[in-house]
């Protein structure tokens, strides 16, 4: 099946693991953020369902953060989260002539980490404070390139 990205100013929570779900901002405060001018909001739609969700603030006029991305439980772990990070850094490059897209993940999310090493993203630091425990990365959106085999 094709993913299609689709732009929306609003937020339907999808499916995710117990363990997931710290990992993400709370609905509400996604909800709240696409209402920002410094938001955007994509979904993943595959066979018209919102497959995963990725909410990204635009924090300098060519740079992006992502913010929160997530796959729906039913879709995890058949490359889809990467089909659609692939679809969501091209858009952002030929569509917002974005020219860095920044991350994190929470240390320890091994699969978060290979998704995003995988498109290019490389770690610029790790923060270790007091309720945040989490791993800084970056995309040069000069360098992402597509391939056949989708990295």
């Amino acid at each position: 099946m094709r993913i299609t990205l689709v732009r929306t100013q609003s937020y339907t929570p999808l499916q995710l693991k117990e363990n997931q779900r710290h990992q993400i901002s709370p609905a509400e405060k996604m909800q709240t953020a696409l209402r920002r001018d410094d938001c955007l909001g994509f979904y993943a739609v595959e066979s018209g369902r919102n497959i995963a969700f990725a909410l990204l603030r635009r924090f300098d006029t060519d740079s992006y953060f992502l913010w929160n991305m997530l796959v729906d439980s039913g879709h995890q772990g058949a490359g889809k989260g990467a089909a659609f990070l692939r679809l969501l850094i091209a858009f952002l490059r030929d569509e917002y002539h974005a020219k860095i897209v920044t991350t994190t993940y929470t240390f320890g999310n091994a699969a978060a980490k290979r998704l995003y090493e995988s498109h290019g993203f490389a770690e610029t630091d790790v923060v270790c404070e007091d309720g945040v425990h989490e791993v800084n990365m970056e995309l040069i959106l000069s360098e992402f390139k597509i391939t056949e085999d989708g990295a």
